[in-house]
């Protein structure tokens, strides 16, 4: 495996391993927000899929940048820690998000930034 800053081996690796955790998290965060999102406005089943869409679209874009990182590293550590790194992190928020939006469903939160109650909080507040 070639030098990365003077690291060699299993501190390269481990370098990779992080850094494609963190390209994964940034796709998720990129495409979903977050997953206090997910549950808090994903309870009706237009957001729900929305929610599905884009998290395939994190996967897919994570798996693929991981894979030519991969492929530009060229050795067997470097390629272990990086498809590592974004599997494992893939796995995790994948689980994450469902569980986000199978809790908004179950609090029925479908509504909540839909809900038409009157003058918006804002309105209130600047009414004194």
């Amino acid at each position: 495996m070639a030098d990365l800053a003077g690291l060699k081996g299993n501190e390269a690796a481990a370098i990779l391993f992080l850094g494609a955790i963190n390209e994964t998290m940034q796709a998720y965060g990129t495409l979903n927000s977050s997953p206090w999102t997910a549950e808090s406005f994903g309870a009706d089943d237009r957001r729900a899929a929305a929610l599905k869409e884009y998290v395939s679209h994190a996967v897919g874009f994570s798996l693929i940048t991981g894979g030519m990182a991969a492929y530009i590293a060229r050795g067997k550590m470097a390629t272990y820690s990086i498809l590592g790194g974004v599997i494992i992190t893939n796995v995790y928020l994948v689980w994450l998000y469902r569980r986000a939006s199978r809790r908004g469903r179950d609090a029925g939160s479908s509504n909540w930034a839909n809900a038409d109650t009157g003058p918006t909080q804002t309105a209130r507040w600047a009414k004194g």
